[in-house]
């Protein structure tokens, strides 16, 4: 399944137009939290912002190679760096 990774901070919407495929929801938390944690290493300016994660309807094309790791919060729940 292809999943997109959006940044939400206080100054709106930073769109991931490319997504990456995982194996499901589980996985794609996974990377979310890790993207979170590269930002919150930004500093200040991208802690106060979070990942949300949305499932494409459509199945996607490439993966981005991402790890299909154990388990993490649902999918739809947002993830804070």
């Amino acid at each position: 399944m292809r999943f997109f990774f959006h940044i939400v901070d206080k100054y709106g919407l930073c769109p991931d137009g490319i997504g990456c495929d995982h194996a499901n929801d589980d996985a794609a938390v996974l990377h979310a939290q890790r993207i979170a944690a590269e930002l919150a290493k930004a500093g200040e300016f991208f802690r106060a912002g979070v990942v949300f994660v949305a499932r494409a309807a459509l199945p996607g094309s490439p993966s981005c190679g991402g790890d299909e790791g154990p388990a993490a919060p649902a999918a739809k729940n947002l993830i804070k760096p």
